[in-house]
C-alpha cells in the first residue's frame, strides 16, 4: 500500500532500523537527482534534516530515509495533542531548518511539510524534516503556501480559545513573505507564553507569602474544651478490648462468605517416598551433567537454584506428603463442615445424600419434548430449524475469546484507533495490556478495502505472525489474525 509525493513512491520498510523508501517503479533516474544536492547531503550532517542514503539495485535508484528513534509527527498529535506553546516551538524549528538550508544550497521547496513527513525525537524542538534532491524542484516561493497549509492543520489540533488566538496571529503573519519575518513572530509568540507562564508563578508566589503570613488564631480554629481527645484510660473500654470469644458460629459464616480451598497432606508410604527421592536426585544430576557440558556463570546459578528448589519440594513432601486441594462443603446451616470436628459432621441430620432412582433410558428419550421447548411432542424425532441468530454481527469487525466466549466489536469508523489510551486520548479499541502503547495501531477503510498499520508502537504489532513496519500499511482479508503483546484478535468481514 503506496502513496505519491513529488511524483514519487513512498513505504515504509525495516532494514536493522525502521526506513522510509522514495522510489519509482522503474527506478529513480540519475538525471533527476541533483547532482550538487546529493554531494551536499553525503558530505554534511544537515541539522534538523532525516538521515538520507542513495541506493542503487539494478540501475534503479531508491531515497532511504532512517527514522529510527524518530516519531512520526500526525501520531505524535493524536497521542499527545498539541498546545499553543508547543505549535510556536515546532514551527520555530521547521522554520529554522528551512533558512539554513541556503548555507547548504539546498532548495527551500524541496522539504515536504506535512505531519505525515515531520517526525519528533525528544522534544518538540527536536524536529527532523524530508527533504528530496530533485532538479525540478526549485520554485522557492511555493514553501510559503505549505508553512501556511501545515499552520492550518495544525491549528486544528489546538482547543478553542488558543486555536483563536493563533489564528488571528496567522493572518497577521500573512503578510510576511520572507522566513525571518516568520522567526519574529513565532518568538514573540513563544515570548508571550513565557511572560504568562511566569506571571501565573509570580501570582502563585504571592499568595503562598500571603498564606504564611497569616496569624496563627485565624490559621488554627479555636478548640472546645467538649472537644479534646480523651485520654487513652478515660476512653471507653468496649472501644479497647478485642473481641476474643468469638463462637464457632460466627467463625464458619464468616469463613462461608469467603471463597477459597482448604490445602490437607497426603502421607506418602515409604516406598513411594523413595521413588520420589530417586527422580529427584536424576533431575538434579540430570541439570549439573547439563552445566559441566555448557559451564557458564548463568548456568550455574539456574542449576543451583533448579536444585534447591527440587530439595524444598522433597522435604515438603517427606515430612508433610502430597499437597491435596479440597473444596469447602457447606452443611444445611450453612456452615463450612469441612473446619468442624469429623463427630459433628457425624450427627448433622441433614447430611445423609439421598440415593437416586435408576434412569429408565427409553422412558427419558421417548418423553424429552417434555423437558425441551426445541422439540414438537407431535413430531419429536422432527429437525428444527433455528435460522440466523438476530444478534450475530454482520461487516467488517474484530473477535477475540474471552473466558471462553467470543466477544466481537465492529469497525463503525473509517479510521478505528486500537491501544491502551488515557484519560486526554480516546480510542476505538481499549488494550488492557501492560506492554501496549497508548496509539497502538490502527485500521484504515479506503477504496481497496480495510488496511492496519503499526503507529510507532514500542512492541510492534504481528499480523498472522510477522511483525509489522512500523507506519506501513498491510491489506487486511477475512480470518487475519493481529496479535499486540498477548491479545489475539480476528479480523472478520
Amino acid at each position: 500500500m503506496t502513496q505519491e509525493v513529488f511524483g514519487l513512491r513512498y513505504e515504509f520498510v525495516y532494514r536493522h532500523g525502521h526506513y522510509m523508501v522514495l522510489y519509482k517503479e522503474d527506478g529513480l533516474d540519475s538525471k533527476t537527482l541533483s547532482t550538487l544536492q546529493v554531494r551536499m547531503l553525503e558530505a554534511n550532517d544537515v541539522p534538523n534534516l532525516l538521515p538520507l542514503e542513495i541506493q542503487e539495485v539494478d540501475f534503479r535508484i531508491s531515497l532511504l530515509y532512517n527514522l529510527s528513534a524518530k516519531r512520526m509527527l500526525a501520531h505524535v498529535l493524536k497521542v499527545e495533542g498539541l498546545s499553543k506553546q508547543h505549535f510556536a516551538k515546532l514551527m520555530y524549528a521547521i522554520v529554522c531548518a528551512l533558512g539554513e538550508s541556503k548555507n547548504y544550497m539546498l532548495f527551500e521547496s524541496g522539504y515536504v511539510l506535512k505531519d505525515n513527513f515531520i517526525f519528533i525525537g525528544s522534544d518538540w524542538s527536536d524536529v527532523y524534516l524530508t527533504y528530496v534532491p530533485l532538479e525540478s524542484i526549485n520554485d522557492e516561493d511555493s514553501v510559503f503556501k505549505s508553512l501556511e497549509s501545515l499552520m492550518k492543520h495544525l491549528s486544528l489540533k489546538l482547543n478553542d480559545d488558543e486555536r483563536n488566538n493563533v489564528v488571528s496571529w496567522m493572518e497577521s503573519l500573512s503578510r510576511n513573505q520572507n522566513l525571518q519575518g516568520y522567526k519574529e513572530n513565532l518568538l514573540e509568540l513563544m515570548d508571550e507564553q513565557t511572560i504568562l507562564k511566569e506571571a501565573s508563578l509570580i501570582s502563585n508566589q504571592k499568595d503562598d507569602e500571603q498564606h504564611t503570613l497569616k496569624p496563627f488564631n485565624m490559621q488554627m480554629p479555636a478548640l472546645k474544651v467538649n472537644e479534646l481527645p480523651k485520654p487513652l484510660w478515660k476512653r471507653d473500654e468496649g472501644q479497647q478490648q478485642v473481641r476474643i470469644n468469638t463462637t464457632i458460629e460466627e467463625l464458619a459464616t464468616k469463613m462461608n462468605e469467603e471463597q477459597g480451598n482448604q490445602v490437607s497432606f497426603i502421607a506418602l508410604s515409604g516406598r513411594n517416598r523413595t521413588i520420589f527421592l530417586a527422580v529427584v536426585i536424576l533431575l538434579i544430576a540430570f541439570i549439573w551433567q547439563n552445566y559441566f557440558t555448557y559451564p557458564s556463570t548463568g548456568t550455574l546459578q539456574i542449576s543451583a537454584g533448579i536444585s534447591i528448589l527440587l530439595m524444598n519440594v522433597w522435604f515438603v513432601i517427606r515430612f508433610l506428603g502430597l499437597p491435596h486441594f479440597q473444596r469447602f462443603t457447606k452443611g444445611s446451616s450453612g456452615v463450612n463442615l469441612a473446619f468442624l470436628p469429623i463427630a459433628e459432621k457425624k450427627l448433622e441430620p441433614n447430611l445423609v445424600t439421598p440415593t437416586p432412582e435408576p434412569i429408565n433410558i427409553q422412558n427419558y428419550y421417548e418423553n424429552l419434548h417434555m423437558h425441551t421447548t426445541l422439540l414438537n411432542h407431535k413430531k419429536p424425532n422432527a429437525t428444527v430449524f433455528l435460522g440466523r441468530h438476530m444478534n450475530q454481527p454482520i461487516g467488517a469487525r474484530l473477535e477475540w475469546q474471552f473466558e471462553g466466549t467470543t466477544k466481537s466489536v465492529p469497525l463503525k469508523n473509517d479510521h478505528f484507533t486500537m491501544g491502551r489510551g488515557d484519560a486526554n486520548l480516546k480510542v476505538d479499541y481499549v488494550l488492557d495490556e501492560a506492554g501496549a502503547s497508548r496509539l497502538h495501531a490502527e485500521i484504515i477503510k479506503n477504496e481497496e478495502g480495510y488496511v492496519i498499520k503499526d503507529t510507532g508502537s514500542t512492541n510492534g504489532t504481528y499480523l498472522n505472525g510477522e511483525p509489522l513496519v512500523t507506519y506501513q500499511l498491510y491489506p487486511l482479508k477475512d480470518g487475519d489474525e493481529i496479535r499486540i503483546v498477548r491479545q489475539e484478535i480476528k479480523f472478520r468481514l
